[in-house]
C-alpha cells in the first residue's frame, strides 16, 4: 500500500475569484501548512486551475460540474482522503456550493462519491445573492446591464441576482442541504466588513442551515479578504489569518440568524400578488392583501413592483424581459426568510409573463395555487410539465370576453415571431394539467377578473385551492374574436402600410421634409403607445 495514501488525511480544494492573482492564495496556505495536522505531510493543497475570469465563456451550470469532475479525477489515488474541504473566494464559493450539490444529489448529472467526504465548505466572500448591481459604482453598474441582456455569452453575466443560476442555486441548497440536517457539511460564510459587494443579508439561506456559520473580517474588502500582506487594517496583529484559520481548521457552532419581525416569524404561507401594465402595486394587489389578512392574519402578502409598463415597453423584447432577475430575486429572497412555507401566486398581464417565463428558466421556482388574470402567455405553455416537475400546485385560468391587450396586442405581436407572449388569457391554454379551471369567458376587459367584487373568490381559491365558478359566462362578440385571429396579419399590414407611406413622403418632399414628417409620425405613434 502507498505511504503517502495512509498518511493524507484531507483535501484543501480552492476555487480562486474573477480577478485573483494565481499566487493570491500561497500567503494562506503557506500559514494553514505550519498548523498542526496541516502540513504537506497530511494535507493536499489543491487550486482548482480553470476559474473563472472576466471573459470566460459557457454557462456557470457547467463550469460547475466541470469543477465536480475534476474534483472527483483528482481525489484518486494517494489523493483519496477522508477529508475534502472546499473554500472559494467570490465566484469560487458559488462554483463549490454548485459543485457539492451536483456531486451530493446528480442535480445535473450523476452523484459523486467525494462529497460524502466533505467536512467544510468555506466561502470567502461569497455573493450568495448574487451580484446586486445597484451596489456598483455608475460607471460599472449601467454597462453591466446592458451586457447581461446583449452579450449573454460571457459567463460572469450568470452572476447577477435574480439570474435563473443564482436562483436556481439558492432553492436547491435550501431544498437539498436542508433535508440533511446535522449531517451537512459545517458551511462558513467569512465577509469582510468593508466590502460593497456582500453584506449579510446575502447569505441568508445559508443562517437557515443548522451547520451555517457566519464570519467577519475587519477591514477586509471583497478583493484582499484572503490576503495576508503586512499593512492591512488589523485590530491586533495577525487577526485575519486567526479568522481565516478558525473558519477552515476549527470546530465552530452554527451562527443564529438575525431574527425575523414577530409578525413576519409567524407566517405559514407567502402569497405573491403581481400586477401587469398600466398599474401597479397600490391597485388590486393592495385591496388584496387586505382581504387576504382579513381572512387570515398568518399569511404573508407580497405585493412587489417593477413600476408602471406601457403597451410600447410591453411590445419590445428588450424591456417586457428586464424584469425577470427582479422577480426571481425576489422569490428566492423570501424563500430564504420562510423556507418550508407554501408560496401562491396571483397574476395579472405582465404579471403572469414573469410569472410564466421565471417557471420555464428556474426549475427549482415553486408555487401551490396559482391564480392567473388576463394572462399574455402563450396558449401553448407548457403547464402540464410544470405540474408533472412540482412547480405548480393547482392552476385558474380567467379570460375576459373584451380583453384588447390580450386578444389584440399578444396576437399582433406573434406575427414577429414573439413566441414568449401570446392569447392564453384569451382563447385559454391548449394543454393543461387535470384539475385547472379555465373561465371562458368572464364579462369585461383586460382587468376584469381583478375587479373589487371579484376578489373575494380569489381570497377563497388561494387559501383553499378551491375554485369556485363564476354565476355568469359569456362569449366574446364575432367581431372583437375575429379581429384577435387576423391580428398577425394586420400587423403586418400596419408595418407595410408605414413603410409606403415612408417612402412616399421621401418621394414627393424630399429626403430633408419626408425625414421630418416620417420622424414625426413615428414620434406620434410612440407616444400613442406609451401612454396606452
Amino acid at each position: 500500500m502507498n505511504t503517502a495514501q495512509v498518511q493524507h488525511r484531507r483535501l484543501i480544494v480552492y476555487v480562486p475569484g474573477l480577478a485573483e492573482k494565481p499566487d493570491a492564495v500561497a500567503g494562506l496556505f503557506a500559514r494553514l501548512q505550519r498548523e498542526p495536522g496541516y502540513g504537506t505531510d497530511e494535507t493536499i493543497y489543491w487550486q482548482f486551475p480553470d476559474p473563472i475570469r472576466r471573459f470566460s465563456r459557457g454557462t456557470m451550470t457547467n463550469r460547475c460540474r466541470d469543477l465536480a469532475d475534476r474534483i472527483d479525477a483528482y481525489w484518486t489515488g494517494p489523493r483519496k482522503t477522508p477529508e475534502i474541504v472546499l473554500i472559494g473566494h467570490s465566484v469560487g464559493g458559488l462554483m463549490h456550493r454548485y459543485a457539492y450539490l451536483q456531486a451530493l444529489r446528480g442535480i445535473n448529472g450523476h452523484r459523486l462519491a467525494w462529497a460524502e467526504a466533505v467536512s467544510r465548505i468555506v466561502l470567502l466572500a461569497a455573493p450568495n445573492r448574487g451580484v446586486d448591481l445597484g451596489r456598483l459604482p455608475w460607471w460599472q453598474r449601467y454597462p453591466v446591464k446592458a451586457a447581461a441582456v446583449l452579450l449573454r455569452m460571457f459567463t460572469v453575466l450568470e452572476l447577477v441576482c435574480g439570474a435563473p443560476f443564482i436562483t436556481n442555486l439558492r432553492i436547491l441548497w435550501l431544498r437539498e442541504i436542508a433535508e440533511l440536517g446535522d449531517r451537512a457539511p459545517m458551511v462558513v460564510q467569512v465577509s469582510g466588513k468593508k466590502d460593497k459587494t456582500v453584506v449579510r443579508e446575502d447569505s441568508r439561506d445559508l443562517e437557515t442551515l443548522p451547520t451555517g456559520v457566519q464570519k467577519v473580517v475587519p477591514g477586509a474588502t471583497h478583493a484582499d479578504i484572503i490576503s495576508l500582506e503586512p499593512g492591512l487594517s488589523e485590530d491586533y496583529p495577525g487577526q485575519r489569518f486567526d479568522i481565516l484559520r478558525a473558519s477552515i481548521i476549527e470546530p465552530l457552532s452554527s451562527s443564529n440568524p438575525e431574527a425575523l419581525p414577530a409578525g413576519e416569524a409567524a407566517k405559514t404561507s407567502v402569497v405573491f400578488a403581481l400586477h401587469g401594465i398600466r398599474s401597479g402595486n397600490g391597485e388590486w394587489p393592495s385591496e388584496l392583501e387586505t382581504k387576504l389578512l382579513d381572512a387570515d392574519k398568518n399569511v404573508l402578502v407580497v405585493t412587489p413592483s417593477y413600476g408602471r409598463l406601457s403597451a410600447y415597453d410591453f411590445a419590445l423584447p428588450f424591456t417586457r424581459r428586464r424584469n425577470l432577475r427582479w422577480f426571481a430575486d425576489t422569490y428566492s429572497y423570501h424563500l430564504a426568510r420562510h423556507p418550508g412555507v407554501p408560496f401562491h401566486f396571483v397574476g395579472h398581464s405582465n404579471g403572469t409573463y414573469l410569472f410564466g417565463q421565471s417557471l420555464k428558466h428556474i426549475p427549482a421556482l415553486e408555487f401551490q395555487n396559482v391564480f392567473l388574470a388576463g394572462s399574455v402567455l402563450p396558449r401553448d405553455f407548457d403547464w402540464i410539465r410544470c405540474a408533472d416537475d412540482g412547480q405548480i400546485g393547482s392552476l385558474v385560468n380567467i379570460c375576459a370576453s373584451e380583453d384588447k391587450p390580450v386578444g389584440w396586442l399578444c396576437s399582433g405581436l406573434r406575427a414577429f415571431r414573439m413566441r414568449d407572449v401570446g392569447v392564453g388569457g384569451f382563447t385559454g391554454f391548449d394543454s393543461v394539467p387535470p384539475g385547472t379551471r379555465q373561465i371562458r369567458h368572464i364579462e369585461g376587459g383586460h382587468g376584469a377578473a381583478l375587479v373589487t367584487e371579484r376578489l373575494s373568490t380569489v381570497v377563497d381559491y388561494v387559501r383553499t385551492g378551491v375554485a369556485n365558478g363564476e354565476s355568469l359566462i359569456v362569449k366574446p362578440g364575432k367581431g372583437f374574436d375575429l379581429m384577435s385571429r387576423v391580428a398577425p396579419r394586420l400587423a403586418w399590414v400596419g408595418v407595410a402600410a408605414l413603410a409606403g407611406l415612408s417612402w412616399l413622403a421621401l418621394s414627393m418632399l424630399g429626403i430633408l421634409f419626408g425625414a421630418a414628417v416620417v420622424a414625426g409620425s413615428l414620434a406620434l405613434i410612440y407616444t400613442a403607445l406609451k401612454v396606452a
